[in-house]
């Protein structure tokens, strides 16, 4: 029988009360070997304050995995937005949606297409759509107590941006290099780390860079709900405006998993 981590209601509570729960983090899709059929989990976050500064925050994630024999598809969304003394100062979405052949170049090398749009008005984005494609490889160990996964991917796509400040576009193609970590323990208490990292530059100037880089550690406190510890570094070597080039955001999340 599968124990659960200790001091739940801990878990529940801290999640529940940790003022950055809102904050717009990217999952990771963290499912070493996806099940057939439909699964994945769905987040809600929402926090207040009033007295000196009210302010009202919401947020909004799933991760949507559907396998029919060798082929996966995988859909990523997230919703943010809060406001201060009435005033808006988060506002922010993100959707990536992506079709996986595994093993159509030889066994653990798979294809994969993808699409994204996104938002982000405070980080001068108006809307950013992505369109390409990688080829990945996989490397999987598994025992009694654990089982990790490595993948490396290599590819392109084709960018638009749109500045919220300007309305300038920019339009071009980037390079895809990325890897996804993933290592779970079956232990006494069962766990998860997770980390992925993508690094896009212009095939026309490679100093022109975006990345991502997401990590955590998730805990499961009942069968179907885990508490997730998580961070994400974003950086654009080269905004539109004068503004913040990497953002942080870090915090603590409940999911429902199915």
């Amino acid at each position: 029988m599968t124990k659960y981590t200790p001091y739940a209601a801990s878990f529940v509570a801290l999640a529940l009360l940790s003022p950055t729960a809102a904050e717009a983090i990217v999952q990771v899709n963290d499912a070493i070997t996806a099940p057939e059929g439909l699964t994945g989990n769905v987040r809600f976050t929402i926090n207040g304050q009033s007295g000196n500064k009210d302010e009202q925050e919401y947020g909004f994630d799933n991760l949507l995995r559907y396998r029919a024999h060798e082929t996966l598809i995988v859909f990523i969304g997230d919703y943010s937005y809060s406001e201060t003394n009435s005033v808006r100062d988060e506002d922010e979405l993100f959707a990536h949606l992506r079709w996986v052949e595994l093993n159509q170049f030889g066994d653990n090398i798979d294809s994969e297409v993808f699409v994204q749009y996104q938002y982000d008005d405070f980080a001068d984005l108006s809307r950013r759509e992505l369109l390409g494609g990688n080829v990945r490889y996989r490397f999987d160990q598994q025992s009694e107590q654990n089982e990790t996964q490595v993948i490396l991917g290599l590819g392109a796509f084709y960018e638009l941006e749109v500045s919220e400040a300007t309305d300038l576009e920019d339009s071009l193609i980037r390079a895809n290099i990325y890897t996804r970590f993933v290592y779970d323990s079956k232990d006494t208490y069962p766990y998860s780390l997770y980390a992925s990292a993508y690094f896009q530059p212009a095939l026309e100037d490679i100093s022109d860079l975006r990345a991502l880089v997401v990590g955590g550690v998730k805990f499961p406190i009942l069968e179907r709900v885990a508490v997730a510890f998580e961070i994400e570094v974003t950086h654009n070597a080269t905004p539109f405006i004068d503004i913040e080039k990497t953002d942080v955001d870090y915090g603590i999340s409940l999911s429902y998993e199915f």
